[in-house]
């Protein structure tokens, strides 16, 4: 058998392990993925959101163990899960819109494409070598005990070449040169506003107040604009998937809660060719997603609160966090 073999089952422990943390530093991601791929009404997505990351990195685990019984239950699961991620992806390929995925979190690219596909069958080759290697009667450890000395310098090159891939080629959900600001608790906003604490806005932070708002009818306003009339909530959104539609339903109600509170859903993309929001009112178009680039965090939706005298809080991602930022608003409102 090729000792060449345990490279696929080390990049392979590598790409889940990555995952798996990746999913697990992002909670709320991976049920929101759920809901937007609408997958069988039997896979809740809380569970899935707990369940998943420790299945992936159990499987990175046991790919590395020396164990025969072990290596061969990780190559089994590691190739199921590739087998599955890849029929979940040709079936989102299909649907119209079109929803994200939070595969690796908030790392890399959300868009789900043929690339993404791609990827996901080359990740089922790997699974294929792994199991092989299991079928074989051998492990990553076996073949690497293999290796003669130019067999390891060609392994660690690989390994050095995937890692600058991944470094170099992945999209983040970050802007060039700056980043998202840090997500901001709503107390503790107010906390820092009352004692005039808060970080001094960078450069990119003041540059989105001027950013260029799209309605329906072409016109156009900023941030700073909208922020004069009162307290404003921008609901940042950059997919038409479950999370975005979840929002745009609940719209509505919050309006009639929060009356003192402008609250707006902010779209990357033209939002008034989307039937499910056409007839929603204060619905803008973030040209070039600059905006979301500046406050948005990541495939979630993300509130941020404005106000007369800057960004009084956020950003904050999921429904939950912004129905709180709203209460927030709510309580500002009534003590100032």
């Amino acid at each position: 058998m090729p000792p060449a073999l345990a490279l696929a089952a080390l990049l392979l422990a590598l790409v889940l392990g990555l995952a798996g943390l990746a999913k697990l530093s992002a909670p709320g991601a991976t049920a929101d993925m759920v809901r937007a791929l609408r997958l069988p009404g039997g896979l809740r997505p809380a569970v899935v959101e707990r369940v998943l990351p420790w299945v992936e990195l159990a499987s990175a685990v046991l790919l590395l163990t020396p164990w025969l019984v072990t290596y061969a239950a990780g190559a089994g699961t590691a190739l199921a899960l590739c087998l599955v991620f890849t029929a979940v992806v040709a079936r989102a390929l299909r649907m119209h819109p079109r929803p994200d995925c939070a595969c690796f979190g908030r790392i890399g690219d959300h868009r789900i494409t043929t690339r993404t596909l791609v990827r996901n069958l080359l990740l089922v080759a790997l699974g294929l070598g792994a199991g092989w290697t299991a079928v074989g009667g051998r492990t990553a450890w076996g073949l690497l005990a293999d290796f003669g000395a130019s067999d390891r310098w060609w392994l660690g090159l690989a390994l050095v070449t995937s890692a600058t891939a991944v470094l170099a080629l992945r999209r983040s959900s970050a802007p060039t040169g700056g980043g998202t600001p840090a997500p901001a608790h709503p107390v503790r906003a107010a906390a820092d506003t009352r004692t005039g604490d808060r970080p001094r806005a960078t450069a990119q932070e003041d540059a989105a107040w001027s950013l260029p708002l799209v309605d329906r009818d072409l016109d156009v306003v900023t941030p700073r604009t909208l922020a004069f009339s009162g307290p404003q909530v921008l609901v940042l959104v950059s997919c038409w998937c479950g999370p975005t539609f979840d929002v745009a339903g609940r719209l509505p109600g919050w309006r009639q809660e929060h009356p003192r509170t402008g609250i707006h859903l902010v779209h990357t993309e033209p939002p008034w060719s989307e039937p499910r929001v056409r007839d929603l009112a204060d619905v803008w178009w973030d040209p070039g997603g600059r905006l979301h680039a500046s406050w948005g965090e990541g495939a979630r939706p993300t509130g941020v609160l404005l106000g007369g005298e800057g960004l009084l809080a956020g950003p904050v991602t999921g429904v939950a966090e912004i129905e709180r930022l709203l209460g927030y608003s709510a309580n500002r409102s009534r003590t100032t």
